[in-house]
């Protein structure tokens, strides 16, 4: 060791440079876990999970509930509830005739 390197304290002692390699090989097996969990939810999970978000985003609700109407003071009706059907797209599988499929339904 030479003696400016003893007079700036920049000498690195054995015990430093395994606690170094430690730490380093602690980041490598940490990133190599991710890496192995990226590929497996995205190329060997890709189907199941395909299946499983089209199930949670395409569903049918029934709502049999009616409210009742609002009258006045003398009983008259101010305001009731009318049932109608509702129909809903996804504008980006709709494609170039929005405008025809809105004026159709």
């Amino acid at each position: 060791m030479t003696e400016q390197a003893m007079r700036s304290g920049t000498h690195i002692l054995p015990h430093q440079y395994r606690r170094l390699w430690m730490f380093a090989m602690l980041l490598v097996a940490a990133f190599g876990g991710l890496g192995y969990r990226l590929v497996d939810v995205q190329v060997l999970q890709h189907e199941e999970l395909l299946k499983e978000a089209s199930r949670r985003q395409k569903r049918t609700e029934e709502q049999s509930s009616r409210r009742g109407p609002i009258l006045d003071v003398r009983g008259q009706v101010l305001a009731t509830s009318i049932p109608v059907k509702t129909v809903c797209a996804d504008p980006r599988l709709v494609g170039p005739e929005r405008e025809a499929l809105a004026r159709a339904l």
